[in-house]
């Protein structure tokens, strides 16, 4: 016999209540002298016991140690409750003995005692619950999960500011999972079910049920009294959410999982309970209905029936209205003591229910404010580490749990100003370790995203009291891009800036060095790369001031102005040249390229200064157009060219002045004036000078040279001179010497061909075949005017037309 055997029969009179402390030898003088034992589903069991001992305890042999208090009845088996004592207190001394009172809680009570904020991810809830009991050291026999449903694993879930026992009975009510305390060999065991199947049916427990007392001296255990309370609770269960993941739809859904009940009424409403989709949202509407139907009707009742306990089916000889499979207990209380016979109450519910746990939300964590976190990224990525959907993981300044990098969160939206579809919005990437600001959709920790960001004391602000930085509007990227609005008074400005192309930037208004001086005011575009302006409809570049802003976009009048002014001025001397047979400008080009500009109705450039204009160039500067190129100046118009100053056109050269003449000049090197393919005219209203100041004038014909005036004249042809006049003919000389023959040949120099870069010759054929047009006259047009006429060939072919210009040609074949 052992040493508790033989400290238990010392006892005085019948003890049928035990408390045994392994390890602890002074337990065995314990002597219970009342006890409270409460076991809910869902909850750990708590036993109340008040003891007596003949010496004083030490509180180190019993608090926090492994205990089991035991209830052993006369006849039956007896009923055992293991786990830890968490209160030992000690509440009077005498000088015969110490009352003590010790509350022994099975050990899924350890759970309170762990307040976290924890992240848990990619598991499903009987997973989670699974590694918090874990986590406080339970073996695998000190938890078993009889489930039926399939649970999807969470992607996200976070233990926000909860006791792990407070925690892991939300998750169970959140999935309609129950729990409830079993005794093993093993001690205490936490049984996680979810459905009908998984109540204690074996061995079956029917009971009478008497209202008679003194049915316990004869040993039968019985229901003695019970009372049946029923409410009304909703007739169905609405509930919706939004998930960002599926944003196409809202997801809803009704259930009503007792149809035929006609004492239900009412349709809550539930919005936000987190399901992902339509399948999520029906589960959501009939859990909260089954869990109203659930505790629909709730039996009271006393008995002296040991063996009830959370979970398990009772059945009475006389049957219940609602329960005709009999009771499911939910919560017993045990009490008894030396002087009261053991006896208990309990709360059950109709048998036939699946049970489901209330739902408490009001007791569930909500965040309220904001959670703070920092972005990562697998290994401090230079930019940002985002997914296709522009969401970034975070860790949460709460948790040290050790994490894969770039995995310690789910990839969290990020909150913007303005975010709209066809990718509009405005989003700054976050980098490796900034600061992200959390908060939780609808309050609710499994629902983060990211809100803002913060600086902080190693990522300082970008504006502040600093060198002046206080009046300044930033904003800047990680590689110096950068837009900043200056409001100090007086100096105020734009700086549009980036790095690249050695730091190409728009600057508006008040200019500054980065050391705040003064480098000027209104604008500056600048790069070290390319610069391009660029316009489908046109550019006006223009001088002529708006201030305030004032007027339209395309305001030119005083360029219009000025482009009438100078059309005015054009026409005027075109006439003058047409006066003087001069070839005219052509004044309509002009007038068209005006009305074109007015307006930029046609895309043009314009440009336009009520003062000067310059373009200066270190190597050369090219004017071209298409079409016509008028200069006109109202005063001179200057050109100096140290070496060659060439002219050349396609067509014809006129010059015309109209007032003070016209002055050809060489100062050094010949002049030389040729017309290599027609007639040249030297023709004065007055007198005509022609002078040698060092050399010789020749006047050289091929064929014949004429000298008139005033009806005198010298033919000089074929060898022959001709000198007549209709008077006299004066010798001024002293002598004249005749002597024989004589010819002077000057070398006439030749005249080079002129040829063209566009020189054309066509061959003309007969409509639908090959056969030439021979020895037919023609005539070539270009642009409406003649240009070469003549007869072709034997084999169609034209002579060749000659043009320094590309040009259309049309021909037409004379008689045809």
């Amino acid at each position: 016999m052992g040493e508790f055997d033989l400290l238990r029969k010392a006892v005085t009179g019948r003890q049928a209540y035990f408390l045994d402390v392994p390890g602890t030898s002074s337990a065995a003088a314990l002597s219970v002298v009342s006890f409270e034992a409460i076991e809910k589903m869902g909850a750990p069991t708590e036993v109340r016991i008040e003891l007596t001992h003949p010496q004083q305890l030490a509180r180190a042999d019993y608090l926090n140690c492994d205990a089991a208090f035991s209830i052993v009845p006369d006849n039956g088996p007896p009923r055992k409750f293991s786990g830890f004592i968490e209160r030992f207190s000690t509440i009077q001394t005498t000088k015969d003995f110490v009352k003590f009172e010790v509350v022994l809680k099975s050990h899924f009570a350890r759970l309170a005692a762990v307040t976290r904020r924890k992240i848990f991810q990619h598991a499903s809830t009987p997973d989670i619950i699974a590694a918090i009991l874990r986590s406080h050291g339970f073996r695998p026999e000190q938890m078993a999960f009889r489930l039926r449903a399939q649970y999807r694993k969470h992607l996200f879930r976070m233990q926000h500011q909860m006791s792990d026992l407070a925690y892991v009975h939300m998750l169970m009510e959140k999935a309609g999972i129950y729990c409830y305390i079993l005794e093993t060999k093993y001690g205490d065991q936490v049984v996680f079910a979810d459905d009908i199947d998984h109540y204690l049916y074996d061995p079956p427990l029917i009971v009478p049920y008497r209202e008679a007392a003194g049915l316990e001296a004869n040993g039968i255990e019985a229901v003695t009294a019970i009372k049946t309370h029923a409410v009304t609770v909703p007739q169905s269960f609405t509930v919706a959410d939004y998930n960002p993941g599926q944003a196409w739809e809202r997801f809803r859904d009704t259930s009503n999982v007792a149809p035929q009940d006609p004492t239900t009424y009412g349709q809550p409403y539930i919005y936000g309970t987190n399901h992902l989709d339509q399948a999520g949202a029906k589960w959501e509407a009939q859990l909260r209905h089954e869990a109203a139907i659930a505790w629909q009707v709730v039996y009271e009742g006393e008995s002296s029936v040991l063996a009830l306990q959370p979970g398990r089916v009772l059945e009475m000889d006389t049957a219940l209205p609602d329960a005709p499979k009999g009771q499911l207990i939910i919560e017993v209380t045990h009490s008894g003591a030396r002087d009261v016979s053991y006896s208990n109450t309990y709360k059950a519910i109709p048998a036939d229910r699946r049970f489901r746990l209330e739902l408490e939300p009001e007791n569930w964590a909500k965040v309220t404010g904001t959670l703070s976190a920092r972005v990562t990224s697998p290994d401090k990525y230079t930019y940002a580490y985002i997914t296709a959907a522009g969401h970034y993981t975070v860790r949460f300044d709460s948790d040290f749990e050790t994490w894969p990098n770039g995995g310690e969160s789910v990839p969290l939206r990020l909150a913007k100003p303005f975010a709209g579809k066809q990718q509009t919005g405005m989003h700054f990437p976050a980098l490796d370790n900034d600061e992200a600001m959390i908060t939780c959709r609808d309050g609710d920790p499994d629902k983060p995203e990211i809100v803002r960001f913060h600086h902080h004391s190693q990522a300082r602000d970008l504006v502040t009291n600093d060198r002046r930085w206080l009046s300044r509007n930033v904003i800047r990227t990680q590689a110096n891009n950068k837009l900043r609005m200056e409001d100090w008074a007086g100096q105020e400005g734009i700086k549009l800036s980036t790095e690249h192309s050695g730091k190409s930037q728009l600057n508006l208004g008040y200019l500054v060095n980065s050391k705040l001086e003064y480098r000027g005011e209104g604008f500056e575009a600048r790069t070290s790369g390319w610069g391009v302006l660029r316009a489908g409809k046109g550019v006006m570049v223009t001088t002529y001031d708006r201030p305030g802003a004032s007027g339209k976009q395309l305001d030119m009048q005083e360029t219009i102005a000025q482009l009438e002014r100078a059309l005015v001025t054009a026409k005027a001397l075109a006439a003058s040249a047409s006066s003087a047979k001069a070839e005219p400008a052509d004044t309509d080009a002009q007038q068209q390229m005006k009305d074109d500009l007015d307006g930029l109705k046609k895309p043009g450039l314009l440009m336009s200064t009520p003062t000067s204009a310059g373009i200066v160039a270190g190597g050369g500067v090219q004017i071209a157009a298409q079409d016509s190129m008028s200069t006109v100046a109202g005063k001179n118009a200057d050109w100096s060219v140290l070496k060659r100053f060439t002219v050349a056109a396609g067509e014809k050269i006129s010059l015309f002045t109209q007032k003070t003449g016209i002055k050809i000049f060489a100062a050094k090197g010949p002049v030389e004036v040729q017309a290599q393919s027609d007639a040249m005219s030297l023709i004065a209203a007055q007198d005509l000078t022609m002078a040698s100041v060092n050399g010789t004038v020749r006047l050289v014909a091929k064929k014949e040279l004429t000298l008139e005036s005033g009806g005198a004249f010298i033919h000089m042809k074929d060898g022959s001179i001709t000198v007549g006049g209709p008077l006299d003919l004066f010798l001024k000389v002293i002598t004249i010497q005749k002597k024989g023959a004589q010819r002077l040949s000057t070398a006439v120099p030749p005249l080079p061909e002129s040829t063209g870069a566009f020189d054309e010759a066509f061959v003309a054929h007969w409509a639908g075949s090959d056969v030439p047009v021979a020895n037919t006259r023609y005539q070539m047009f270009s642009e409406g005017k003649l240009i070469a006429e003549g007869t072709t060939n034997e084999h169609g072919e034209t002579s060749l037309s000659q043009s320094h210009v590309p040009q259309g040609v049309s021909i037409k074949l004379k008689g045809s």
